[in-house]
C-alpha cells in the first residue's frame, strides 16, 4: 500500500507542477490521480474502437456472404446453412410494439444493449464518481460520460446520413441504420449534484448554478445543449412524426444545429475534443455533398415533370419520365414537388421495375385529400397538368442488402395497402427475368395483399397482368385479403378459412416450360385473377404451411412491405422457421428462408 500511495503522490506532484495544485491536501491529490483528467481521452478512443470494430466485423461478414453466394458447394453444406439460419433468426426476431413505441429487431437490440452496457459499466465501475470538493474540477462521472459521447458523435451522424460509407461496408440500407442513429443519441446524458464548499454557498445543483456563471461560456453551454438534445431524442417518437412530418423535420434540423453549436462551445477544445467534432462535421458534410452532387447530376438542367392520376381510395399514381437513371426493384426515391410544397421531401417506393420500363418511373401512394400535399395533387390530377419534381435516390430495397430473392425456388410477396408498390416492382422484375431466360431459380410466386376494400385492386391490375403475360398460368397465385368488410360473394369468412387455403395449390411448383399460358388482354380492362378473402391474413399460418409443404431442401425468398404490424407478423413467422433450421435442422420442407422487409412509416 505504501508503494501505491507513493506512486500516487508522485503522480500528484506532477499534476501540481503543471496545474499549481499546491493548495490541495495529499488526500485531494490522491483523489485527482485515481482517474486523471488528462487520461480521459481513452474513453472517447474506446468508443471509436468499439464501434469501428463492430462495423468492420459486419463488413467482413458481408464480404464473405457475397463471396460464397453463388458457390453451391458451400451453400449446401448443412453447417453453413445452420449458421446462416442462426444469424437470420437473430435478425428476424421482431418484438411487438408497445403502443407507439416500436422496437428494432432482436439483432439490433442486442448490439445496442451490448454497447450501452459497455459504456455504462465502465462509466460507473471506474472510481471516483464525484470529487469531495467542488474546486477539484468537474465530476469524473460526467467527464467519462462526456468523452464516451464525444467518441460516438461522428458515428451518430454517419448512421443518420442517406449516403454513408457504413451502409456500403455492412450491406445495409440507410433507413435500417437510422435505428442506431436514434438509439446511440440517447447515450448523451447529464447528471447534477450539490456542493457546500464555499464556491457555491447556496448549494445549488450544477444546472441551477450554471446560470450564475454567464461569463464561463464553456460551462453553461453544456446545459444549453440539453434542451435541443432532448427534442432530438424524444420528439422522434411516432406520434409527433405522424402529427406533422414537416414540423418534425424542420425542428429536427434546427435542434441539431443548436445542439452542435452549444456542444462545440462546451467542449472548449479540452483534450483536443474538437477533433471529434471536426470528424463528425466531415462525415456529415461529405455525405451531404455527395448527395447534393448526385442530385444535381441526375436531375440535370431539365428537371423532370410528373403527371398525376387519381386512383381509388384516396390514392394517386405519379408518373415521372426519366432518362439515364437506374434503380433496382423495391427501391425508393425521396421526391420533392417543389412547386407544390417546396420543403416537403418524402420517400416513395418505385412501383415499376427498371428492367421493364426504363423510360419512366411510377409512384403509387395514398394521400390525405384535405391536408398536406393531398389537395394540390388532386388539383393536378383534375386539371391533367404536370409539375416539376426533384428525385433524390434511389435508396434501399433488397439490392442494398445484396439480396436477390428471385434466386429462390419460391418467391413470396406480402403487402399491406400501398406497400404493394414495393411487391409489384419485385414481381415485375422477376417475371421479366424469367421471360428473358435469365438463370433465376423461382418456380412459384405467391402474392398476398391486405387492403381495406376491393376497389384498390385497380391500382396495379394492368401492371400485374402485363408482368405475368405469356407466362404459365399457375406460376403466380394472387390472394387479396379485404379487411374492411365482406363485399364479395366468393370471400372467405374467417381467419381459420384463410389458414386452410388448399395445401395442394400452395405445394405446386411447376416448371416454367410446362403448364398453360396466361395471356393478358391488351385492352384497358385488364383483370388479375385474385382469390379474395375477408379479414386480415393469418400470416403465421400461411407462411408456416408454405415452409412445411415446400419441396425438401428448397429455398424461399420473402419480400414484405406495409404497416409495422404486418411486417412484424412476417418477421416473427420467418424467425420461427429460422430457429428450427438452426437448432434442429430440417429433413422436410424449406431449408433456407431469405427475408426482406420494408415499413411504410419508418
Amino acid at each position: 500500500m505504501a508503494s501505491i500511495a507513493a506512486a500516487a503522490l508522485h503522480a500528484g506532484a506532477d499534476l501540481v507542477r503543471r496545474h499549481d495544485y499546491s493548495h490541495l491536501t495529499d488526500a485531494q491529490i490522491l483523489e485527482l490521480t485515481h482517474d486523471p483528467f488528462e487520461e480521459s481521452t481513452k474513453y472517447s478512443k474506446a468508443a471509436v474502437i468499439c464501434l469501428s470494430s463492430v462495423i468492420g466485423f459486419f463488413g467482413v461478414l458481408n464480404g464473405l456472404k457475397l463471396a460464397v453466394r453463388n458457390n453451391t458447394r458451400i451453400t449446401r453444406i448443412p453447417a453453413y446453412q445452420r449458421s446462416v439460419a442462426l444469424c437470420r433468426y437473430i435478425d428476424a426476431i421482431q418484438p411487438k410494439a408497445l403502443g407507439f413505441i416500436r422496437f428494432p429487431s432482436a439483432g439490433a437490440i442486442a448490439l445496442i444493449v451490448a454497447f450501452w452496457l459497455f459504456i455504462l459499466i465502465w462509466t460507473f465501475a471506474q472510481q471516483p464518481l464525484y470529487y469531495s470538493d467542488w474546486d477539484l474540477g468537474s465530476a469524473p462521472l460526467a467527464i467519462r460520460a462526456g468523452m464516451f459521447a464525444l467518441g460516438c458523435f461522428p458515428f451518430i451522424l454517419a448512421f443518420g446520413a442517406k449516403w454513408n460509407i457504413v451502409g456500403f461496408v455492412v450491406g445495409c440500407s440507410p433507413e435500417k441504420l437510422k435505428t442506431f442513429h436514434s438509439w446511440l443519441s440517447h447515450l448523451f446524458r447529464s447528471r447534477t449534484r450539490q456542493n457546500e464548499d464555499g464556491l457555491n454557498p447556496d448549494g445549488l445543483s450544477e444546472v441551477n448554478y450554471s446560470w450564475h456563471v454567464r461569463g464561463m461560456v464553456y460551462y453553461w453551454s453544456g446545459i444549453a445543449a440539453i434542451v435541443p438534445l432532448c427534442w432530438l431524442c424524444w420528439a422522434s417518437f411516432a406520434p409527433i412524426r405522424k402529427w406533422s412530418p414537416a414540423f418534425f423535420r424542420y425542428t429536427h434540423y434546427i435542434s441539431a444545429i443548436l445542439f452542435s453549436a452549444f456542444f462545440y462551445l462546451h467542449c472548449n477544445n479540452v483534450l483536443n475534443s474538437w477533433e471529434y467534432l471536426y470528424a463528425a462535421a466531415g462525415v456529415y458534410f461529405a455525405s451531404l455533398a455527395a448527395r447534393w452532387s448526385l442530385l444535381a447530376i441526375r436531375n440535370g438542367r431539365k428537371v423532370s415533370r410528373a403527371t398525376v392520376e387519381l386512383l381509388a381510395d384516396d390514392a394517386v399514381r405519379v408518373t415521372v419520365p426519366v432518362t439515364g437513371r437506374k434503380w433496382a426493384a423495391g427501391q425508393h426515391f425521396f421526391v420533392n414537388f417543389f412547386k407544390l410544397r417546396a420543403f416537403d421531401n418524402r420517400p416513395y417506393t418505385v412501383s415499376n421495375a427498371h428492367s421493364v420500363t426504363s423510360d419512366h418511373l411510377t409512384l403509387v401512394f395514398r394521400i390525405n385529400p384535405s391536408s398536406g400535399l393531398g389537395p394540390r395533387l388532386l388539383s393536378l390530377a383534375a386539371s391533367n397538368a404536370s409539375t416539376p419534381v426533384l428525385l433524390d435516390g434511389p435508396y434501399g430495397g433488397p439490392s442494398a442488402a445484396r439480396r436477390d430473392l428471385a434466386r429462390r425456388e419460391t418467391l413470396v410477396l406480402v403487402a399491406g395497402g400501398a406497400g404493394m408498390a414495393h411487391c409489384a416492382a419485385v414481381l415485375e422484375d422477376a417475371c421479366a427475368r424469367i421471360k428473358r431466360g435469365e438463370s433465376v431459380g423461382v418456380k412459384k410466386i405467391h402474392v398476398y395483399w391486405a387492403v381495406r376494400n376491393k376497389t384498390v385492386k385497380s391500382w396495379f391490375d394492368e401492371q400485374l397482368c402485363r408482368a405475368t403475360q405469356n407466362l404459365p398460368a399457375d406460376l403466380v397465385s394472387f390472394h387479396l385479403f379485404v379487411t374492411g368488410g365482406n363485399d364479395d360473394a366468393d370471400s372467405l369468412t374467417s381467419e381459420k378459412a384463410q389458414s386452410e387455403l388448399s395445401t395442394e395449390k400452395l405445394k405446386e411448383t411447376p416448371s416454367i416450360e410446362s403448364g398453360s399460358v396466361f395471356t393478358a388482354s391488351t385492352s384497358s380492362a385488364l383483370l388479375v385473377p385474385w382469390t379474395t378473402h375477408s379479414g386480415r391474413p393469418a400470416l403465421a399460418s400461411l407462411l408456416t404451411e408454405l415452409f412445411d409443404t415446400a419441396a425438401p431442401g428448397s429455398s424461399i425468398g420473402i419480400a414484405s412491405c406495409g404497416p409495422h404490424g404486418l411486417t412484424t407478423d412476417v418477421s416473427r413467422a420467418v424467425a420461427k422457421r429460422q430457429r428450427k433450421i438452426a437448432f434442429q435442422g430440417v429433413s422436410q420442407g424449406v431449408a433456407e428462408v431469405e427475408l426482406h422487409t420494408e415499413s411504410l412509416d419508418w
